[in-house]
Order: C-alpha cells, then structure tokens, then sequence
C-alpha cells in the first residue's frame, strides 16, 4: 500500500486560509426583562468629545452618556430583538458612535421609525409611523437639531425649524400652543446655552491645568537650579577651607622644622673641619 505525503506548502496555504476567514470579532449576547441585544465591540482607544454621546459595553450592560466612556466601545452591527423575536432596533455603531441608518419597530413589527446618524449626530430625513404603520411625523435632522419642514399627519401641523429652533409656523395657534411652543424654544435655548457653558467650563478647566502644570515645572527647575548653585558654594567652600588648612599646616611644619645652614656658611664649616684634620 502506497503511502502519500502531502506537501509541506499545501498545508501551510489552507492553514493560511482557514486563519484568513476566522471572524474578527466576537458577538456579544446579553438580555434584560424586555429585550435581547446582539453587538460587538472594540477595545479601541480614543478621546471622547464632550458633544456627543457614546455607547459602550461593560459589567454585562451597554451604558450611554455624552462625552464620556468606561468601557469596551460598541462596534460595527447592533441588533436589539423582543423576547419574541422580533426586531425591536437595529442599525451600526463605529468606535461607540451611531452611524447610518437606524429603524425601530413596534412589538408587532410594524416600523416606528426611521433615522440616520453621521459620527453620532442625528442628520438626515426621519420618519415616524404609528402601529398599523401611518406615517405621523415626517421632517430632517442636522448634527442633531430639526431644521426646515417638519409635518405631524396626526394634527395637520407644518413647523419650520432652523438649528432646532422653531422660526415659522404655518398655521395659526392657540394661545396654549404658542405658550407650549415658547416653552419649547426656551428649553432648546436654555440646553444649548447650557451645553455652550460646559464646553466653555471644560476649555477653561484645561487651560488652568496647563498654566498649573506649567507653573510647576518651573518652581520644580528653579528649586532645582538653586540646590545646583547652594551645592556649588558649598563645595567652593569646603575646597577653599581646605586649601587654607594645607597651607596652615605646611607653614606650621615649616617651623617646627631645623633651619638649614645658608651655603656659605656649610662652605667654611667644611672648610675648618679640613683644616682640624689636617696634621700638625
């Protein structure tokens, strides 16, 4: 019986292919007492900004909030069903933002609404339907405030917005409608004033971080500098002490020291010693 041996490359390519169609991502599956809700997610670092809000995964929930994360950010598809399985939302998240088109639906799948988002913002048409699937409410989104035509099918009403705030209105009100509407345009213009002096709050909070940090490097290279310069008149000090006590003590060993007789002196000395030893 022959016995073949497959080459080395050959299982090297499939290995390589295999590895090539392995899924990315892992789905996540979590459920409450009202829905199940499947997704991914990213361990993606990024800097949150303060305007928009951000979904993420963690402790066994999905968690929201604006210009703030503590978790795994949620990625790529998003489905969120009814314990009957029907659909409830669905739509796409990138790096924890809602992009694309997002639906909901009602209990008996009917569509409720319609909606698209671009890095987190609401932008675009939206449509809202009742639960036999009327349309009620139909108008347009940019970077999350209604702007021109919006028409509510139910009470006949056109509303014109401009940046989210109600500029023209077709019909004629009652007086608790204006007062409503007013109220509305005082809320919306409170939230961005409101949403202005953050941003402003926070500016000015990382300015008196950087001046503080600033601040202390420079009382930090200053201390610094001034140990350098202590360090050095110390030493300046101590060598020249030093230097005085080496003086001192040669010039004390000095005296202490016999006198050495001057060459002349040692001159004749010798010179009388020859004359005693010489013979008489």
């Amino acid at each position: 019986m022959k016995t073949y041996t497959i080459p080395r490359f050959i299982i090297v390519f499939f290995a390589f292919a295999l590895f090539s169609f392995v899924d990315p991502y892992m789905i996540k599956r979590i459920s409450d007492k009202d829905f199940r809700y499947e997704f991914y997610t990213t361990d993606k670092k990024i800097e949150p900004k303060i305007t928009k809000t951000y979904y993420w995964f963690k402790g066994g929930l999905i968690h929201e909030a604006q210009g703030g994360i503590a978790g795994d950010l949620l990625n790529d598809k998003f489905i969120k069903m009814y314990h009957s399985n029907q659909l409830a939302e669905q739509g796409q998240f990138k790096n924890g933002l809602r992009v694309g088109e997002w639906k909901t639906w009602y209990s008996n799948g009917t569509l409720a609404t319609t909606l698209n988002y671009r890095k987190g913002l609401k932008s675009g048409k939206y449509f809202r339907y009742n639960e036999i699937g009327t349309l009620v409410e139909h108008g347009k989104y940019s970077s999350n405030l209604k702007t021109g035509r919006w028409t509510n099918t139910d009470t006949k009403e056109i509303t014109t917005y401009r940046n989210g705030i109600i500029v023209k209105q077709k019909e004629t009100f009652t007086k608790s409608e204006k007062y409503r509407i007013k109220q509305e345009n005082i809320k919306l213009e409170n939230a961005q004033g409101a949403q202005k002096e953050l941003e402003a709050t926070s500016d000015a909070m990382k300015l008196a971080s950087y001046k503080a940090k600033t601040k202390e490097e420079k009382a930090i290279a200053s201390k610094k500098a001034k140990t350098e310069k202590e360090a050095k008149i110390a030493k300046q000090k101590i060598e020249k002490a030093t230097e005085k006590a080496t003086k001192k003590a040669a010039r004390e060993q000095a005296k202490n020291e016999p006198k050495k007789d001057s060459k002349v002196k040692t001159f004749f000395n010798n010179l009388f010693k020859k004359k005693d030893k010489a013979p008489k």
